[in-house]
C-alpha cells in the first residue's frame, strides 16, 4: 500500500514537471520580475516611498532574481551542449 502511493507519487511529479518544462516557468519568472522591478522603480519614484516597503520588494526580487538568471545559464547551457 505505502509503495504504490509512494509510486503514484513520484509518477505525478515527474509527469508534472515535463508537462510544465521551463519555458512555462522561466517566462511567469520573467514576467513577475520585470513587475517586481518596475513597482520598485515607481515606488522608489514617488513620494510614497518607505523603507518598509522596499524591503518587502528587495525580499521578492532577489530570490526571483536568482532563479532567472539560473535559468538562463541553463538555457544557454542546453544550447551550447545539448542533452541527447
Amino acid at each position: 500500500m505505502v509503495v504504490s502511493v509512494i509510486t503514484t507519487t513520484t509518477v505525478s511529479a515527474v509527469s508534472a514537471t515535463t508537462v510544465v518544462g521551463l519555458g512555462v516557468g522561466g517566462a511567469l519568472i520573467t514576467i513577475l520580475l520585470v513587475l517586481l522591478l518596475s513597482s520598485r522603480e515607481l515606488i522608489t519614484a514617488s513620494s510614497y516611498r518607505s523603507r518598509k516597503t522596499l524591503a518587502v520588494l528587495d525580499a521578492a526580487i532577489i530570490p526571483l532574481l536568482v532563479v532567472f538568471v539560473l535559468t538562463i545559464a541553463y538555457q544557454v547551457l542546453e544550447i551550447v551542449n545539448p542533452i541527447n
